[in-house]
């Protein structure tokens, strides 16, 4: 039986095409029910006010069952996505990296707050989102 699962992933808006690419693989996927709490941009949070922004994504957050990030080191030099993994961790939602193709490092941020580390490979991410 197929189960829901909201997941929220934390994603740079240069990387837009990685982030359609994870969706894509996450919504063919038979065993699993996905929907997306991120903001995109194609849904951005309509303000220039930090703490509004912080408040709408704390809440995504919040209401997700998972948290996926996709862990290439542009991740450490983004302050939300690090806002983010550590917003995550405060509300105990378990944190799913995810090692880009080709990628040999992943951000300290990443390794020391993510429940599990898999690579760019649908089944090892299906896996991590049930198992969480």
């Amino acid at each position: 039986m197929k189960k829901s699962y909201h997941v929220f992933i934390s994603h740079c808006w240069d990387y837009n095409d990685a982030l359609n690419n994870l969706k894509d693989k996450l919504n063919k996927e038979a065993d699993l029910i996905a929907s997306y709490e991120e903001v995109t941009v194609d849904k951005p949070v309509n303000s220039e006010d930090a703490t509004y922004i912080k408040r709408v994504l704390r809440e995504k957050i919040k209401s997700s069952d998972v948290f996926i990030v996709v862990a290439g080191m542009y991740t450490c030099h983004s302050e939300w996505m690090q806002w983010e993994i550590e917003t995550a961790v405060k509300n105990q939602i378990p944190v799913i990296g995810i090692r880009p193709h080709g990628s040999l490092r992943i951000p300290k941020v990443v390794t020391d707050n993510a429940k599990i580390i898999v690579g760019w490979y649908t089944p090892s991410i299906i896996t991590a989102i049930q198992e969480c």
